[in-house]
């Protein structure tokens, strides 16, 4: 039976997806649509029509949850970050599985509203970074946490777009809608990545962030240890030439492995052996790792409680810059529901 899908929020990002979706093996079925931009629903539903689809579509997203909850097996939520958490706790509240945007909220204390309705509703909530559910990436990973390159040493990484012309008249440099600037929205895929590859929390992070006269982040740097003491040193630069490019690196006593956020291609250099590859960005991998994981052949790669340590993390970015870079200490265990 084909996953059927309600899709809220139908933006570029949204449409990108749905291009290779309507192609996967899985042939979903896309059941309704919302947006609150008319011209958004009509590239959406053409897309998915092509394939035969017949979406319905709906003013919001209370209109399309109370008439198709009992028709989805699945929500895909892309949205401005502001709705992520309304949006997925009502969702959750219908029993549906989701698929929701990154960062999954603005705080840390949405992103326990956000786990405590999952749990109580016994679905799966899957955050969309790419890192976390690329093969590539995946293969890469358990290599290192097998132990084939050895101990891990150092982190560093960077990321950069030209952010701030590229999305000049977008949602995302509005803060009431976004949350905040380019460390917040493209920035979190580096955090993420760095989860993801090493398998460690973060301990420790020092920041020091700039506007550049902004109401929003655009530039800044952070450095941080994750757990037993290996140093992380992360750049940012959203205001700088077009393009948009990243990399993480990590250094092993045996190893040197590079590595794209988004998961699209991997640098190993052992000794005077260097291997690459190049998968691009696998749009098809996170429908179908997330409709794995919906239905138990795979663990979760991509949890909210990840993502809850990562809000956690931006609190304490925050918090570490407006202080001059104060050196700040995150939790140690991980987050419980009473």
């Amino acid at each position: 039976m084909s996953l059927r899908l309600g899709v809220i929020g139908c933006g570029l990002k949204a449409a990108s997806y749905a291009r290779a979706w309507v192609n996967s093996p899985l042939q979903p079925r896309f059941v309704a649509l919302t947006d609150t931009n008319p011209g958004s629903i009509e590239r959406y539903a053409d897309i998915v029509r092509k394939n035969g689809n017949d979406p319905r579509i709906y003013a919001d997203a209370v209109e399309l949850l109370q008439a198709e909850a009992e028709n989805l097996d699945a929500i895909y939520i892309s949205t401005p970050h502001a709705f992520h958490a309304g949006y997925a706790k009502a969702a959750l509240d219908k029993g549906i599985h989701l698929l929701l945007e990154k960062p999954m909220a603005l705080d840390a204390a949405e992103a326990r509203e956000i786990i405590l309705a999952r749990n109580k509703a016994e679905r799966q909530v899957v955050i969309a970074y790419q890192a976390s559910l690329s093969p590539l990436l995946e293969r890469l990973r358990q290599r290192a946490l097998a132990g084939e390159f050895g101990a891990l040493l150092n982190v560093h990484g960077e990321v950069w777009e030209d952010w701030q012309d590229r999305y000049g008249s977008s949602w995302k440099q509005i803060p009431a809608l976004s949350g905040g600037g380019f460390i917040f929205d493209t920035g979190s895929h580096l955090f993420n990545a760095v989860l993801q590859m090493t398998g460690r929390r973060f301990e420790k992070v020092c920041a020091m962030l700039d506007n550049r006269g902004r109401a929003y982040e655009l530039v800044g740097g952070v450095f941080a240890s994750l757990e037993g003491g290996v140093p992380v040193n992360l750049s940012f630069c959203g205001d700088t030439i077009p393009g948009c490019e990243s990399s993480l690196t990590l250094f092993y006593e045996n190893a040197i492995l590079r590595v794209d956020i988004w998961g699209k291609w991997i640098e190993l250099r052992q000794g005077a052996v260097l291997t690459r590859e190049t998968a691009g960005e696998d749009l098809n991998a996170v429908l179908s790792v997330f409709a794995d994981t919906c239905t138990g052949r795979i663990a979760n790669p991509s949890t909210a409680e990840r993502s809850l340590h990562l809000a956690e993390l931006w609190d304490l970015i925050k918090q570490s810059s407006e202080e001059q870079g104060t050196n700040l200490l995150l939790q140690t265990n991980p987050w419980e529901p009473a």
